[in-house]
């Protein structure tokens, strides 16, 4: 494991969710990591998440994968006109690379076999998301500062944090610290 991924994990519950969350402490700009240009993150990330396996994304192509986090994470947080046209002209650039297999329902997807293919391979899987119902259900972790999305697939949809065992151990450490000095 590198340095990149300590303390990452893939909690989102989607890839595009798992994307946006390559930033850590995204509400805390003196602890704000991108862990996107760290050497040797990318590749694990993307063997990971199942998208591809040895590729080694080039410097574009990470900064075009960051362009596309921020503009998910706006679309999925406070969208504005400017972030849905951004979003849609890259849509229609992966439309235009993606390949369905012959069954239905049909799923449209992009294949990946050059690090070019994953940028709109994650377009396509943003969209997917962002068309779905599940979009209802993508919530911001209530950790201060974290701003990790994750999919509420609690039956009563009251999950509060990324992870129980990282925000959630943090803030009850928090609450107990508080109870206990007062």
């Amino acid at each position: 494991m590198t340095n990149g991924w300590h303390g990452y994990h893939l909690v989102g519950g989607h890839v595009a969710l798992d994307l946006v969350n390559t930033v850590a402490w995204r509400g805390d700009a003196s602890r704000t990591m991108d862990r996107l240009p760290i050497p040797g993150f990318l590749p694990l990330w993307l063997d990971r998440t199942g998208l591809a396996r040895g590729l080694e994304p080039a410097p574009e192509v990470i900064d075009s994968m960051a362009d596309l986090r921020e503009n998910v994470y706006r679309l999925l947080t406070a969208p504005t006109a400017d972030d849905v046209a951004r979003f849609n002209t890259r849509l229609g650039s992966a439309q235009t690379m993606a390949v369905a297999e012959p069954s239905l329902p049909l799923r449209w997807t992009i294949p990946i076999t050059e690090a070019d293919d994953v940028v709109p391979a994650l377009t396509l899987a943003a969209d997917s998301l962002l068309r779905s119902p599940d979009a209802a259900q993508v919530r911001e972790c209530s950790g201060p500062a974290c701003g990790w999305l994750f999919l509420d697939r609690t039956r009563n949809h009251s999950r509060q944090w990324c992870s129980s065992q990282d925000c959630g151990n943090r803030e009850r450490a928090r609450r107990h610290y508080r109870k206990t000095r007062t």
